[in-house]
């Protein structure tokens, strides 16, 4: 088992955060769960902003797929 606090952290550019953001807006939308081992990858590799921006994206994503739900439901 690794610590938290020993491990190097990535950086991640613009373009990157943006597409971590699309994929966890579409993996949110998907209703795919949150793996541990995944968003400490992801941090690994990207750091705390491209940690940020999956997570943002996918909560945002399953915020969609909810209206989404509701919509269908009042039709």
């Amino acid at each position: 088992m690794v610590a938290l606090w020993s491990m190097s952290e990535g950086t991640s550019s613009g373009e990157e955060n943006a597409n971590l953001y699309v994929r966890g807006l579409n993996e949110g939308r998907a209703g795919e769960f949150l793996e541990g081992e995944e968003l400490l990858a992801i941090l690994d590799v990207f750091g705390e902003d491209g940690l940020r921006s999956y997570i943002v994206g996918h909560l945002e994503g399953l915020d969609d797929a909810m209206e989404d739900v509701e919509d269908e439901e009042d039709e």
